[in-house]
């Protein structure tokens, strides 16, 4: 057997050259191969990709509903949220502290919590009573801090 006509693998394409060029496929493996019959290039047809469907209406239907539904619980959700923080902040009273070495503003809220909101809340709270743009503290700076109770 000739070894340009035998090739290892599961598929391979010889090209032999009759008078009408075509392809031949070969099926290969380890048994040998067997040449599959293939239409000259010639006759044979182009294939046109499948259109993609449409969407149908229910479906649609079915999306817009969930987004909508989604949105409203989003809202509410967060006009909650909302409602819980501007309560717990309307009734905040101040003290005024020095900053010791090793403060942070997490540790600062962790010191003096408010209920009803996280410490990350109550951070933010104090960055924004102070005006900080930052996270930064210096030593010996003097902070607006949540009232103990």
């Amino acid at each position: 057997m000739n070894a340009t006509n035998m090739v290892q693998g599961n598929l391979a394409l010889k090209l032999e050259t009759p008078a009408a060029p075509a392809f031949t496929v070969v099926k290969g493996g380890r048994s040998g191969y067997q040449p599959l019959p293939v239409k000259s290039a010639r006759t044979q047809y182009a294939v046109a990709a499948p259109t993609p469907a449409a969407p149908k209406v229910s479906t649609i239907v079915a999306v817009a509903v969930a987004l909508t539904l989604f949105f409203v619980l989003a809202t509410s959700v967060f006009s909650a949220r909302h409602a819980a923080y501007a309560e717990s902040v309307s009734n905040v009273t101040y003290e005024t502290i020095r900053v010791q070495p090793g403060d942070s503003l997490w540790s600062l809220a962790e010191e003096y919590p408010i209920e009803g909101l996280s410490t990350q809340e109550t951070s933010d709270m104090i960055r924004n009573v102070n005006h900080l743009e930052h996270g930064s503290l210096a030593a010996g700076a003097h902070l607006k801090v949540p009232a103990r109770s």
